[in-house]
């Protein structure tokens, strides 16, 4: 594949990753799920979403709707969008932890905790890659997946970003993890070849490797949630596979997931 492209060719696919980021409703959503044995109620963290909400949409002059966690959206790969992500989602999670009483919400597996905090270091030295290679695996991935993700899928209402799920909407919790980890894995065997061609070998494994570790963090996060919970019966086969997978060699992963 050669992914040397004029600069009327880059418009082309600047324009079509546009249109496509605009016709279809994301995959990609910032969502939880609080139970009623929680010792707060869940309007809190929905609480909490709001104001991050608002605080975005004055910070990067976008409507939150148009944005998405993953893939990672342009906002974000820019440093100073990244920096600027970064301030008002630890504000989010210190509102959890102060206003909810989630003494966990810093520890735990979030797309702001894992590129702001786990991360941090790891996404600084991708960015680049990844900001380079986007339009291209956005344009060739992101319909292809979403087709993908939605095959066996009645078309039903979709979770909003910030969604905060509680025990009555357990079956459209379960659901939205089944669409967002099949996206995932499907994007991210999807993207490989163009960020492989596009960047340096060292900065190409790395950009791979991060977002590999964020597919597979996320994946064994909720697997852990389901065990604790007892709700093993319901953990999405598509989750199943990812934290299951052969392939994944990532230390902390099989630490957390109790493979030697």
């Amino acid at each position: 594949m050669n992914t040397s492209i004029s600069g009327y060719s880059l418009g082309c696919v600047l324009l079509l990753v546009i249109i496509q980021r605009c016709s279809l409703l994301r995959l990609k959503r910032d969502f939880m799920y609080v139970s009623e044995v929680n010792a707060t109620n869940p309007n809190c963290f929905q609480d909490c979403n709001d104001v991050w909400k608002k605080s975005f949409e004055i910070e990067f002059g976008m409507n939150v709707t148009d944005f998405y966690d993953f893939p990672l959206h342009p906002a974000i790969l820019d440093r100073k969008g990244y920096l600027l992500y970064c301030n008002i989602s630890e504000i989010r999670t210190q509102c959890y932890i102060d206003g909810c009483g989630d003494q966990s919400a810093d520890r735990v597996f979030s797309p702001s905790n894992f590129l702001c905090k786990f991360k941090r270091e790891h996404f600084l030295e991708a960015r680049k890659c990844l900001e380079k290679t986007e339009p291209l695996t956005f344009l060739k991935c992101d319909q292809s997946c979403h087709v993908e993700a939605m095959k066996n899928v009645e078309k039903q209402e979709r979770a909003t970003l910030g969604k905060v799920f509680t025990k009555t909407e357990k079956n459209k919790y379960e659901r939205e993890l089944d669409l967002l980890c099949t996206f995932q894995s499907c994007y991210k065997g999807c993207e490989q070849e163009i960020v492989r061609e596009s960047c340096e070998r060292t900065e190409a494994e790395s950009a791979l490797l991060l977002i590999s570790q964020y597919v597979t963090w996320h994946a064994s996060d909720i697997y852990d949630w389901h065990i604790l919970s007892e709700s093993m019966k319901s953990f999405p086969s598509s989750c199943q596979r990812i934290v299951i997978s052969p392939t994944n060699s990532d230390p902390i992963i099989r630490i957390m997931n109790g493979i030697p």
